[in-house]
């Protein structure tokens, strides 16, 4: 046997010890799986694409989605959460869902920094929402007037965790969406 190694072998017994000691502590509390969040409708409209024409969501940087073209006029708290960011303009949103999960509402490719005429934001200070909560009130009219580009509502979940990037999320391929009632992606199992 090597002596080059004499310290470590020395220490084995110890190092097995806490290496046992770590290994119950684990089992008796054991890290959650994370679970996919049922994400429900944020406005009335039809699923326009399965996957966002937006570039910048359609890039799945932020996560993967979809696009809604909007009949609706109040958008909603798609998901219950932490309000990460709701930019000047209201055209982003970050909701943080848990540690494994946020949702982003992106309207257009999320080119309105300062303004958007079509947007008026309900809930400016909110740190906390809950599903079904008003965020935004919306100006059809107005929302028409601007370029077809501008006029969708990209709903992306971004997985926060290695754990989560794991899990296979399955959207709402087509067809008309209620809000507050319509879930975009299908019940986890």
């Amino acid at each position: 046997m090597s002596t080059d190694n004499v310290d470590t072998v020395d220490k084995l017994p110890a190092l097995c010890h806490y290496t046992l000691k770590i290994n119950t502590i684990r089992g008796s509390n054991p890290v959650p799986q994370p679970k996919l969040p049922l994400i429900y409708a944020p406005i009335t409209g039809r699923v326009q694409s399965a996957h966002s024409t937006s570039a910048i969501a359609g890039s799945e940087l932020l996560g993967s989605g979809l696009q809604l073209s909007i009949t609706g006029s109040t958008l909603y708290a798609p998901v219950s959460g932490e309000l990460l960011h709701l930019s000047q303009s209201g055209d982003y949103i970050a909701i943080k869902i848990n540690e494994h999960f946020s949702v982003q509402l992106i309207w257009g490719s999320g080119e309105q920094y300062l303004t958007h005429d079509a947007l008026k934001v309900l809930c400016r200070h909110a740190e906390q929402v809950e599903q079904g909560t008003p965020l935004m009130s919306v100006n059809l009219p107005r929302l028409r007037s601007l370029p077809h580009s501008q006029q969708g509502l990209s709903v992306l979940l971004s997985a926060l965790t290695e754990q989560a990037c794991e899990l296979p999320i399955h959207w709402q391929q087509t067809g008309r969406v209620v809000a507050n009632e319509t879930c975009l992606n299908e019940e986890p199992e």
